[in-house]
């Protein structure tokens, strides 16, 4: 199993729609080799690409610079591209948001500022999904071939910033693949997905093939009828419940994304153990954890952080980039545990089964899981 983390700047956050101070991640991507972390996920926002020529060279010119970084330090990098949800928050170019406040609608950051507003329905605007593409063969051009860059995550939970028809969601999938192997054939290729499509898979069950793999975030929000402690070890048995699911569901490799469970900061050593084994033991392809480093204390009146009580404390080291002591104990146990069993022993249903009703199987096979444990 692979082990990753997302790489978001503690100097520059993220308001400032700038790519990463690359010294600090330098010396964050060394300590993360020495925990065995292999890979670090940068993410690419969209709105940092959509302002002036010379502000566009001086975003690639930065990611650049991240990569140079990430390879001195001896992992390997991906590039999430363009990036929808980070710690929580949507994070859009103004053309994806619509126009009218709606308080009830999600906060989403846009035009620089967090934001109340729905999606528009760019996915039936042929203008906004030729735009997208531009911009995306605009990150390919400038940092593809780029030696620690191993892979890509697409379109990371953009089904759930408007609904597409599979029609369109296979166009912008289709066109993005292109893109990539047309100057890369060896990079691996995932597509992000909220666990949500669990409970709406057609879709990405006809996806899933043209990628090698897909990735499953979203416990900001726990699903419905599913009850753990909402700690890292009741997290991680969630997400080995998940990521089992997806992978038998849409017959893929699956990596899962955690940590939300660091809000909450007790800590049973063992227990964190536990369920790491549980994880790992279940097969995923691999787990990315929600963020490396947490941000400067200067930052935490800053969007995402202040969103959400005790989002800077989630990463696996501190601002002063030294690891936390129950990361450093779960790391180990994904280093020494292996796959044990069947991934999917806990299913008693036809994949055709649960297409007719995933609301009532979700939680009915949760139970299931957990008796199989």
């Amino acid at each position: 199993m692979q082990t990753s983390a997302t790489y978001i700047c503690p100097v520059r956050g993220l308001t400032g729609l700038e790519p990463p101070e690359a010294d600090r991640l330098g010396q964050a991507a060394g300590v993360a080799k020495n925990l065995g972390i292999e890979r670090l996920l940068l993410p690419v926002l969209e709105e940092s690409l959509t302002g002036s020529v010379r502000s566009k060279v001086t975003a690639l010119d930065g990611f650049v610079q991240a990569l140079d970084r990430i390879a001195e330090a001896g992992i390997t990098a991906w590039l999430i591209a363009p990036a929808q949800k980070v710690l929580g928050l949507n994070w859009v170019p103004p053309y994806l948001a619509g126009a009218v406040r709606d308080p009830k609608a999600s906060p989403v950051f846009v035009d620089r500022r967090v934001r109340n507003l729905r999606p528009f329905d760019w996915w039936a605007d042929p203008t906004i999904i030729k735009k997208r593409i531009g911009t995306f063969r605009e990150v390919m051009t400038a940092l593809s071939g780029h030696p620690a860059l191993k892979g890509w995550l697409i379109l990371d939970r953009a089904m759930e910033w408007g609904r597409p028809d599979f029609h369109a969601a296979d166009i912008m999938l289709r066109a993005f693949l292109a893109e990539i192997r047309d100057r890369d054939e060896s990079s691996d290729i995932y597509l992000g997905l909220g666990w949500s499509e669990l409970l709406d898979p057609e879709i990405t069950q006809i996806l899933a093939g043209q990628v090698d793999g897909l990735h499953v975030s979203g416990l900001e929000h726990r699903p419905p009828d599913i009850g753990m402690a909402h700690n890292l070890a009741g997290e991680l048995i969630v997400a080995a419940y998940l990521g089992s699911l997806a992978q038998w569901l849409f017959e893929c490799s699956v990596e899962v994304e955690i940590g939300w469970g660091m809000l909450d900061r007790a800590v049973d050593l063992e227990e964190i153990g536990e369920a790491g084994r549980q994880l790992v033991g279940r097969g995923p392809a691999g787990t990315t954890w929600l963020s490396l480093i947490d941000p400067q204390p200067g930052l935490y009146g800053h969007p995402p952080w202040c969103l959400r009580r005790g989002l800077e404390g989630v990463g696996l080291l501190n601002h002063g980039v030294e690891p936390k002591e129950e990361i450093v104990a779960l790391l180990e146990e994904f280093r020494s545990t292996e796959q044990t069993g069947s991934t999917d022993d806990f299913i008693d249903i036809s994949r055709e089964e649960y297409l007719e009703d995933p609301y009532t199987h979700l939680p009915r096979l949760w139970d299931h899981f957990r008796e199989s444990l």
